[in-house]
């Protein structure tokens, strides 16, 4: 496995800047973001695989809709064959429509809540972004008012278009004092393709971005008896066991609650 270093947005990059945060990669893995509903099949049948229990597609939507930018896929590089169609294409525009049409090996959902499992107080990517659209366009009209000038929002609408598919580092914090952790709700690679490091990096790129949204902690439950798992998460991640579940699983399976602290 050769691992190399990756911005979070997904671009590669030759990076000097001892302050910007790098990722590790898998060569011949592309680590892309969830888009829209036609990524959900591949989710469920991702996930689907190894449940100890189904869940309704009413569960993944509550966390693909409300939290879009914590869903991570795997996508193998070497498996498009799509090139046919390319000849009246940009080669970036063609290189996102493979990205599409890939066919995912893993995956990871997550979600945000408050301590007390309430989340009505929080702030969304989306919302945060429209709300720092609104405050530039704010600050730039007020100054050129103050200069006697006309106003104009071009700038700051562009400069927010670029920003739409960027991780925010901003907290998502709405209240001032609230703590918010997150949650790893769902982590699924192909047996085919486990061993190679792929649910290591996923769950990395779910914890960073979970920080980078303000969580001063990240929390899972997984079974007792999946050793992987427990392997994963408490060896290599870090967490913490904080509590063991008696009988939490529909199996009757026993379960315990991990976490990890975030520092800094």
């Amino acid at each position: 496995m050769t691992i190399n270093k990756q911005e979070d947005n997904g671009t590669a990059t030759k990076n000097n800047d001892e302050d910007e945060f790098t990722l590790p990669t898998i060569e011949g893995i592309e680590f892309v973001n969830y888009v829209n509903e036609e990524q959900l099949d591949d989710v469920m049948r991702l996930v689907g695989q190894d449940l100890s229990e189904p869940y309704s597609v009413f569960t993944y939507r509550y966390f693909l809709h409300r939290w879009p930018q914590l869903c991570i896929l795997a996508v193998p590089t070497d498996n498009a064959d799509d090139d046919d169609d390319d000849t009246n294409e940009t080669k970036k525009g063609s290189e996102n429509r493979r990205s599409r049409n890939r066919r995912p090996i893993g995956c990871v959902v997550c979600k945000i809540d408050m301590e007390d499992g309430d989340t009505d107080d929080i702030i969304s990517l989306e919302q945060q972004q429209q709300q720092k659209q609104q405050q530039q366009q704010q600050q730039k009209s007020n100054h050129n008012n103050n200069n006697g000038t006309t106003t104009t929002t071009s700038t700051a609408s562009s400069k927010g278009e670029q920003q739409t598919n960027q991780i925010e580092s901003q907290p998502i914090v709405k209240n001032n004092g609230t703590q918010f952790t997150g949650y790893i709700g769902m982590l699924a690679v192909e047996k085919t393709h486990r061993r190679s490091g792929i649910g290591t990096v996923l769950v990395q790129r779910a914890i960073h971005r979970m920080a980078q949204l303000g969580c001063h902690s990240i929390k899972l439950e997984t079974e007792v008896t999946n050793k992987g798992a427990m392997n994963l998460y408490e060896d290599r991640l870090g967490f913490v066991r904080e509590e063991l579940l008696k009988k939490y699983y529909l199996n009757w399976g026993d379960a315990y609650r991990l976490r990890l602290w975030l520092t800094g």
